[in-house]
């Protein structure tokens, strides 16, 4: 039995017994807290958009893979997304590293010169906007 099996199993206990580690945010901010080179995310409505979903950022050759995926998003929609600095409820407006649109329902963007560890050094999140017309609008958001 290597290591990480014991550790799974009493992951797996935790996530069943406790309500505190039965959300996803709390089994992601877990995950979060242990990996040096993957985030998973939580990416929540918005502005009454009913767009929530997930991200994940993981450390690539050169940068990091960014992928959003987003719920109900409008028919044709295609929504910009960003990486902010601050928090969902403290964001910096101007952003820090364009992603691509979210289209369909999904944005995959690799972002060059940086890497998970220093995301995971100050706080970010991830933006995603109404449309290219209407950027203060936002739609779904997700704290690195």
């Amino acid at each position: 039995m290597s290591l990480s099996r014991p550790f799974l199993c009493l992951a797996a206990f935790l996530a069943l017994g406790t309500s505190a580690f039965a959300t996803p945010n709390a089994m992601h901010e877990a995950h979060n807290a242990m990996s040096n080179s993957v985030l998973n995310i939580n990416m929540g409505p918005q502005n009454g958009s009913k767009q929530n979903g997930t991200a994940t950022v993981k450390d690539v050759s050169g940068g990091v893979w960014v992928k959003v995926s987003v719920m109900n998003e409008p028919k044709g929609a295609s929504e910009p997304a960003h990486i902010h600095q601050g928090t969902c409820a403290k964001l910096n407006p101007a952003p820090w590293r364009s992603l691509n649109n979210v289209v369909n329902g999904t944005s995959t963007t690799t972002v060059k010169g940086i890497t998970v560890a220093q995301l995971k050094k100050a706080h970010y999140a991830i933006n995603v906007h109404k449309s290219a017309a209407q950027l203060t609008v936002y739609v779904s958001c997700g704290d690195l």
